[in-house]
């Protein structure tokens, strides 16, 4: 018999929201945000590892993905109302200055979340995100199939091609599955990434940033990273080379040892 894995699945009800969230270990709370159209499965590999690094791991679907049902049946189209919404479920779960690290919009939620609540984090570690994120087009056209017949196959080959030069098959096979099952999400979410911008609020950040990109992703520039990372009173930067714009499932072992490390210099574990 296969033994089962430590990673529990529970629902909480956020605002009306039924929720859905992984969560393994203890220790530090530590809250991981998921990608555009996505779900809490990009984490299924890096979870375990976070709580070897001493972190208690929340994993959520966003409202409207996966598990999660959409707040009032209707769809977020900003990255705030994403922020906010995981602000209460982090309210609601009464976690105690916690961690928040997301990939992609995730990322942009961290630096959203850090623009608003930071004095109520310990840490912020966006990955492939940016505190203005001009960097795709408004999609909301592209939702009517006369449009764009093609949305769906645009989307899933966007995350695919995005991936890292040495992402091994039977992982680009699971992403192309994750993506090619929430496009209405996707859209909402994208929308909200193309129209994002807490740059200049980031100046009254408290707590530390890490600031995470993979050389290989074609949708975060290395020089707006780096201007979200300066804007940040304590913010630090990192581009991993042959990574692209998943690191959490491309590469766990390093990001989690990343995320560790970061955390103990600043005495967060």
């Amino acid at each position: 018999m296969t033994k089962p894995e430590l990673i529990n699945g529970h629902y909480i009800d956020v605002l009306g929201t039924r929720t859905f969230y992984d969560e393994i270990g203890s220790g530090k709370p530590l809250v991981c945000i998921h990608t555009a159209g996505a779900s809490s499965l990009e984490y299924r590999y890096i979870l375990p590892m976070y709580a070897e690094q001493g972190f208690h791991v929340f994993a959520l679907d966003l409202p409207g993905h996966s598990k999660t049902y959409p707040s009032d049946w209707a769809q977020n189209r900003s990255i705030h109302e994403h922020a906010e919404f995981v602000y209460e479920f982090i309210k609601t779960l009464e976690l105690s200055s916690p961690v928040i690290t997301g990939c992609s919009i995730g990322g942009d939620i961290t630096f959203d979340l850090a623009a608003n609540h930071s004095g109520e984090m310990s840490a912020g570690i966006p990955m492939e995100g940016l505190a203005r994120s001009p960097t795709f087009p408004c999609p909301s056209s592209k939702m009517h199939p006369a449009w764009a017949p093609g949305w769906q196959d645009m989307m899933e080959r966007a995350a695919i091609e995005s991936l890292g030069r040495n992402t091994p098959s039977e992982k680009i096979s699971e992403l192309r599955w994750q993506h090619k099952n929430a496009q209405l999400s996707a859209v909402g979410d994208l929308e909200g990434w193309s129209q994002h911008d807490v740059l200049n609020e980031l100046k009254s950040v408290k707590c530390p940033m890490l600031v995470i990109r993979g050389e290989d992703d074609f949708w975060v520039p290395k020089e707006l990273v780096e201007e979200s990372a300066a804007a940040v009173p304590v913010g630090e930067c990192v581009h991993i080379p042959d990574v692209g714009h998943y690191p959490m499932f491309e590469e766990p072992d390093l990001i989690a040892d990343l995320t560790g490390d970061f955390c103990r210099r600043h005495n967060i574990l």
